[in-house]
């Protein structure tokens, strides 16, 4: 038998954490299995993908956020392939699939066909099938409520410390590290390019972030730039690179995740190289200043 938590999860922040812990706690008081079905992309996404801000999170990193609150079992879903059920025809689902005994679900958790189906409905079917629900009420940050779509507007606006407190940890990046044409080498500031992870994910404002990273176990400070490269650069293309504060690193072909903390300044057009090695000078002395001033730990 399971109890089984519903959503996309984009972020798993605060609000989920919330809910999560409480679905994890009562599984294991009731010899459940503590469950969560992932859909890989939220409602709007599909249906106005021109304007949606992108996922925060890919759902592989979801699973092991998931599975770090205590869930068993992280099922990924394509939302699609169950939008157009009857409602009561999901809950079977749910009851004949994944042995449902207990469900998990925040107060605007809408299901079936043109997302008829809400809580109300959910708490009426488990009382004549067997399963308890737990709705999860609004969950306020002074007059703010905790959300994903919140948390990617802070991420497109540069504010990277605000959609912090609202997740729970820093924001991040992750990707795989690429050898480059070695710019950053020639002008004396040497860069470790991604190539990011997942597809439709949000895109933070363009500028140039300090950041944080763990290498072989190490926790390293650096400068990342975000953006199109307009000193260097004509063909658009939205790049990620990072210039560590105490040194190189041998890490093309390795994994980095890149923990993004504050916004340091937006991206400039240099008129010369010369110009730009100048500016990501002053970057890093006020990398460094900002290590030393404020409490980046957790």
């Amino acid at each position: 038998m399971r109890s089984v938590t519903i959503g996309v999860f984009d972020g798993v922040h605060l609000g989920h954490t919330y809910m999560v812990r409480k679905m994890v706690q009562y599984a294991i008081d009731h010899d459940q299995i503590p469950t969560a079905l992932v859909f890989e992309m939220p409602y709007e996404a599909i249906t106005n993908p021109q304007n949606f801000d992108g996922l925060l999170t890919t759902p592989d990193e979801r699973s092991e956020l998931l599975k770090n609150l205590g869930v068993r079992d992280v099922i990924i879903q394509d939302l699609r392939s169950i939008v157009n059920m009857r409602e009561k025809d999901y809950v079977d689902l749910l009851l004949k699939e994944y042995w449902m005994k207990s469900i998990y679900v925040g107060y605007d958790f809408k299901f079936g066909k043109h997302a008829q189906g809400d809580v109300e409905l959910l708490k009426e079917m488990g009382k004549t099938r067997g399963f308890t629900v737990d709705i999860t009420p609004k969950i306020l940050d002074g007059d703010m409520r905790i959300s994903s779509s919140l948390i990617r507007h802070e991420i497109k606006a540069g504010r990277p410390d605000v959609a912090r407190h609202f997740i729970g940890r820093p924001f991040t990046i992750s990707g795989i590290v690429f050898k480059e044409r070695g710019i950053g080498s020639k002008i004396g500031f040497p860069t470790a390019n991604i190539s990011r992870e997942g597809i439709n994910l949000v895109i933070p404002k363009y500028g140039v972030y300090l950041v944080r990273s763990v290498i072989d176990g190490t926790i390293v400070y650096g400068v990342m730039g975000i953006g199109v490269r307009p000193t260097t650069d004509s063909d658009g293309e939205v790049t990620y690179e990072v210039h560590f504060l105490d040194g190189e690193y041998q890490l093309v072909g390795k994994r980095l995740k890149v923990e993004l903390l504050e916004f340091l300044r937006p991206e400039i057009k240099f008129a010369n190289l010369q110009d730009l090695k100048d500016a990501i000078a002053k970057d890093v002395k006020k990398a460094k200043e900002m290590i030393y001033q404020k409490n980046f730990y957790g």
